[in-house]
């Protein structure tokens, strides 16, 4: 996939370099609204970092389903993302990889959740929300670190231009 949707998602500006843009994916836009995606995937070295951005989140204080049920989708999100990847990985459908993105050997998996100007301290919460949401099979398996972070954090991070 090319980046021409890049750099702006939730009204953030993420560096495309060595991405996949998995939301854009004709397997993804094939498999029907019940498979959902991040935003996109970008290879760094060894790491697997899966995007998904959003420009607000629900308050749990004020708002406990619609937080409850984001949290879940984007859970889901990871999920679904990381089960693509790995169907077209091992050939199980149709689609190639950009040949910057393609990897081989180890790697490791990042699942990170940017929350556009989201205060640092309400990271905390939905990062312990995903990881206790995240199925058993999936973290003993495959071991992905989960980050909540905010556009700020992103940026020192390199993830943001």
């Amino acid at each position: 996939m090319g980046t021409d949707k890049f750099p702006h998602y939730s009204g953030m500006d993420f560096v495309p370099d060595n991405a996949f843009v998995i939301e854009d994916a004709p397997v993804r836009l094939t498999c029907g609204e019940h498979i959902r995606s991040v935003e996109f995937i970008r290879r760094k070295g060894t790491d697997l970092i899966f995007i998904e951005a959003k420009s607000s989140f629900a308050n749990p204080a004020s708002s406990p389903a619609p937080y409850r049920t984001e949290v879940s989708e984007i859970c889901e999100k990871f999920i679904h993302s990381l089960n693509i990847l790995s169907a077209i990985k091992v050939g199980a459908v149709d689609e190639a990889l950009p040949a910057q993105f393609d990897y081989s050997g180890k790697a490791s998996l990042m699942f990170i959740l940017v929350v556009r100007d989201h205060k640092a301290q309400w990271c905390r919460p939905i990062k312990r929300e995903l990881e206790q949401l995240l199925p058993v099979h999936i973290k003993k398996i495959w071991k992905p670190s989960v980050y909540v972070i905010n556009s700020e954090t992103a940026r020192k991070q390199n993830l943001l231009s």
